[in-house]
């Protein structure tokens, strides 16, 4: 029985064109020479049109490279209390690849990607995984394996049927930005000790138990524990086939939500009517979007590959970020807040209080720097559209007002939730730290306990506001 494993993958670039996908063909080491209007025509049963379909790029799969272990026996070998099976020697997962195995200990070695990543092609685009053919959103029309020295990415181009109207909009609008890829794998191997599992029965302990942990080998080397799925050797694919890639409601973390969230109430009316204006809108990286012209080959937008190959455009440098306007406006406004107190309280001979005691002349500006903080982050709980906003708000806030906290430490309080769910403060805090995988110092701790109130605050907010719709 074939193992079933998902992982999440952020979007690249939710709404892609033409051009820019057959740049990425272009740069991939195995790209395909079909024509893609055709091949998609194919896939979809009907003539294809880019006006039809919101066209989104991912890379979802990443590979790791493996080491071979050196006078290691193959067959049956009794490790810990179980009986494990070694076919082949090379399991060991590079140390520098530790990065590119997924967060449920998956895995994929580079030469079975290569022999499995066009089983991408022509599978199927559900919403939550739910894969019923007649709930299908889209198709993935296209994927091709982009070696970039230390892995090898596989990106995919899938194509969403703008008829699911919400859909659609919520991943132009950022509200969904994950895909989550499904495949089945015949078998894995254990990447510590080389157990060859074919189902749930045959794992190891290692599998087991200790998925994502790390250990060292016989030559001092620190290496991961993970799944890795198939095996070069094993059939046209390797044992492993892309079967789907789904739409799933729980945001990434890092970019799947509004970026570079300011206060709209802590300056000028006419900086909050700037903010606001960018907060309804994706940030720039994340392209501008399909772009419609009145002619069939506009409308392809560089999908049909007539014309002789051309090296690839040099990517465009990026636009200057928008915000960087406000966060100059909002430092200006803020210093000339303090400037103006200053210069008041030592005009009417206040010296003391404008300079605060000999120890801390800071004292005065630090005060105000807190008091916009705490501002900011009571008008943020009001905008933010959901907790995964409010917390990237929280840190980017943090950041601009000089706390600096490690992301973890941010994501760890989002994924902790409302500490109103716990018994007592003690056992949120154990929840935290269980979800960090260490103890938290007691500055990190601090942050946490800060953002759990806000996430508290905004379920206050939001339970109120449905009794009194209701």
């Amino acid at each position: 029985m074939a193992f079933l494993k998902y992982a999440r993958a952020h979007v690249m670039h939710p709404r892609t064109t033409g051009a820019h996908w057959q740049g990425v063909r272009k740069a991939a080491s195995s790209a395909p020479a079909k024509n893609l209007v055709a091949q998609a025509s194919e896939i979809l049963g009907e003539n294809f049109s880019p006006d039809r379909f919101l066209l989104t790029h991912c890379t979802i799969v990443a590979s790791v490279d493996t080491d071979p272990v050196p006078n290691v026996k193959l067959g049956s070998e009794k490790v810990g209390s179980k009986v494990i099976t070694r076919k082949w020697a090379d399991f060991y997962i590079k140390p520098d690849c530790a990065q590119f195995v997924n967060n449920n200990g998956d895995s994929w070695s580079r030469d079975v990607l290569l022999k499995s990543y066009r089983t991408f092609i022509g599978a199927h685009n559900f919403l939550e995984h739910v894969q019923i053919e007649e709930q299908s959103k889209g198709r993935i029309i296209d994927a091709v394996a982009r070696d970039i020295g230390d892995s090898l990415y596989i990106d995919i181009l899938v194509a969403t049927d703008r008829k699911h109207a919400q859909l659609v909009s919520d991943i132009e609008a950022g509200r969904l930005g994950t895909l989550s890829m499904g495949c089945t794998c015949e078998f894995t191997l254990c990447s510590q000790c080389g157990n060859v599992a074919v189902d749930e029965t045959d794992l190891c302990d290692h599998i087991k138990y200790a998925k994502l942990n790390t250990f060292f080998d016989d030559g001092g080397k620190k290496r991961i524990i993970a799944e890795l799925c198939g095996h070069t050797s094993h059939g046209d694919t390797g044992g492993v086939r892309f079967i789907e890639a789904s739409w799933v409601a729980v945001p990434a973390f890092a970019g799947a939500v509004m970026r570079n969230i300011i206060d709209p109430a802590a300056v000028s009316a006419e900086l909050g009517k700037q903010a606001n204006k960018i907060l309804s809108s994706p940030p720039p990286e994340w392209g501008t979007g399909v772009q419609r012209a009145a002619s069939l080959e506009n409308r392809l937008g560089g999908f049909g590959e007539e014309e002789p190959a051309a090296e690839a455009p040099a990517e465009p440098a990026p636009p200057p970020l928008p915000f960087q306007d406000i966060e100059d406006q909002l430092y200006e406004t803020l210093k000339n807040k303090v400037r103006e107190r200053l210069e008041k309280d030592i005009s009417s001979g206040n010296v003391e209080k404008a300079l605060g005691t000999p120890t801390s002349p800071n004292d005065s500006i630090i005060r105000e720097a807190r008091r916009h903080h705490q501002g900011a982050l009571t008008a943020l709980q009001k905008v933010a559209s959901n907790d995964a906003s409010l917390v990237e708000g929280v840190m980017e806030l943090d950041r601009q007002f000089g706390l600096v906290a490690s992301s973890d430490v941010y994501r760890t309080a989002l994924l902790a939730g409302d500490p109103a769910r716990y018994l007592s403060p003690d056992e949120y805090l154990r929840a935290c730290h269980k979800l960090a995988r260490r103890v938290l110092s007691p500055a990190e701790v601090r942050v946490v306990v800060r953002v759990g109130k806000l996430l508290s605050r905004k379920g206050s907010t939001l339970n109120h506001r449905n009794r009194e719709e209701y």
